[in-house]
């Protein structure tokens, strides 16, 4: 049973309400800060792959806190709209709330015992999102984990990329829509063959979550309050120094589900997903996988008429498996993405305990002891720096096209871009020794990244519009892209800018976007 490995203490409306009125005191009626920590349950005694009881059980409290948190906010509206004599200091009409949704980490009483339980596969939902409350004075709404800026996602419960829509719809006010993280993640190259296991990114529950959102969106649109106009929503965690492995094969995110459907007609759901969230929006930020499909648009009619800016930043691999991206020399070693199939590709459903990978983590631990220990040793190969032509340009277009004056009549800029990373293997570095097809380095394990795409500044006042190009020196794309975005600046040259490489150790990083 859930309730023999669960410690919870079941949310209350009343406390929540009672924190949010002592908020609202200290801070003399201001209470935009009314925000939800939602915690997860202490677990103890379990194997390695957590039951699916035991998560059912840690969904409803996660769940129920949402639900105790909306309707204390709502408790909380009804008091500034009636207010008694008392509270005519305390509440005022014209304040607005900009709740937070923060998600803790999942903490056991064994945090020792294993560590499979550390990476969670499922993801947490709102049961019943329909039976929440609306909510009239929420015109910001923020969601993200605690600890989403850290680079390590140890002990972090994921939740469905369609929760933040869901709760969008009982906003009716809904300005702004903020999740700098959708919990998508990708395998990390660990030296230890053992943690390459235990923290793996299993295939079926990563495509079927894309697929969520794509048919959450579609879900969603006719219920969005029509105030909705900023949408950020980065799916994986900006990396700032880059430690995966794009040597190996990518699966593919785009194919049939199981059972097989075509509801998306073999596009990828989340670009299509967000296609269609564009249309009603005015400024738009994502981090994601992406397609061309994101900006394809049938005949010439709008494709985001209220949209004033956009800004895409795309991964180097697309969603299929396949990269935009290869090495110096055309290094390209997996051309498309693997196929994923039930019995390979998704976690046992029955708990076990994974003998095999805890015999391997014993004989690796021993290796790799000192002061970093097994976590901290990584072996990565990122080369994949130059544009596969085929795969770019065709990115590159979509994109030019869909700016065009008749498909987005209101935009004022958009970007589309992707951060490189060269941090090569050993025998990588040995064959490039010495050459100028890659970034500068001092040596040894250093990371060079550096920022690759495209940006349009639309036409203002009776100057003409700008594209700033920033690709390097020796690469340009087909003669059919480099004219789609001269017609956006009049065919003028002078409109037309080709800046250089800007080499770093790390990419650059919101912060703000991770302060409560």
């Amino acid at each position: 049973m859930a309730s023999q490995h669960i410690l919870a203490t079941p949310p209350s409306k009343d406390a929540m309400l009672n924190s949010f009125l002592e908020i609202t005191r200290n801070y003399k009626g201001v209470f935009a800060a009314c925000n939800l920590e939602a915690e997860m349950p202490l677990l103890w005694n379990l194997a390695c792959r957590e039951p699916p009881a035991v998560f059912a059980a840690v969904n409803a409290h996660f769940s129920a806190q949402v639900h105790a948190f909306f309707n204390a906010l709502h408790d909380l509206e009804d008091m500034a709209d009636k207010p008694s004599s008392d509270d005519l200091e305390l509440l005022r009409r014209d304040e607005w709330l900009r709740p937070i949704i923060s998600i803790t980490n999942q903490s056991f009483h064994n945090p020792e015992d294993c560590v499979h339980r550390c990476y969670h596969t499922r993801r947490l939902t709102v049961q019943n999102p329909d039976s929440l409350p609306l909510l009239n004075r929420v015109i910001q709404l923020r969601i993200f984990h605690e600890e989403a800026y850290n680079q390590d996602t140890a002990n972090m419960r994921p939740v469905s990329m369609r929760t933040p829509l869901e709760l969008a719809t009982r906003l009716p006010r809904l300005r702004e829509l903020e999740c700098p993280w959708l919990w998508e993640r990708f395998p990390i190259a660990f030296t230890s063959r053992a943690m390459r296991r235990i923290t793996r990114v299993w295939e079926g529950p990563w495509r079927d979550a894309r697929v969520e959102f794509g048919r959450g969106v579609r879900h969603v649109m006719p219920l969005l309050p029509s105030s909705l106009t900023k949408v950020r929503l980065w799916f994986w965690q900006t990396n700032a120094y880059g430690n995966e492995d794009q040597a190996v094969q990518m699966p593919d995110l785009v194919g049939a589900s199981s059972p097989p459907t075509n509801e998306f007609e073999d596009m990828d759901p989340v670009s299509v997903g967000l296609r269609d969230l564009g249309s009603h929006l005015e400024e738009l930020d994502v981090i994601a996988l992406i397609t061309p499909d994101l900006f394809h648009s049938s005949g010439d009619g709008l494709l985001w008429p209220r949209m004033l800016h956009l800004k895409v930043e795309f991964h180097p691999c697309a969603p299929n498996g396949s990269w935009y991206f290869s090495g110096p020399r055309g290094e390209n070693p997996h051309v498309t993405g693997f196929a994923i199939i039930r019995e390979e590709h998704y976690p046992p459903e029955r708990p076990e305990y994974d003998d095999e990978t805890h015999a391997l983590w014993d004989d690796e631990e021993d290796e790799y002891w000192g002061d970093d220990g097994i976590y901290e040793h990584y072996s990565p190969d990122m080369f994949r720096i130059r544009p596969i032509v085929e795969r770019i340009n065709p990115l590159l277009l979509a994109f030019a096209l869909s700016l065009q004056r008749q498909k987005m009549p209101s935009l004022q800029d958009a970007e589309l871009f992707t951060w490189l990373t060269w941090r090569p293997s050993k025998d990588r570095v040995q064959e490039y020794e010495g050459s100028a097809e890659v970034p500068p380095t001092s040596g040894g394990d250093e990371t060079v990244m550096f920022r690759w795409g495209v940006r349009y500044d639309a036409p203002k006042g009776g100057e003409k519009g700008k594209v700033t190009w920033q690709v390097g020196e020796d690469w340009r794309p087909e003669e059919e892209v480099i004219a789609a975005f001269e017609d956006l600046v009049g065919g003028e040259e002078e409109n037309i800018e080709w800046k250089v490489f800007e080499f770093m150790e790390e990419r650059e990083q919101d912060v703000e976007a991770f302060i409560p």
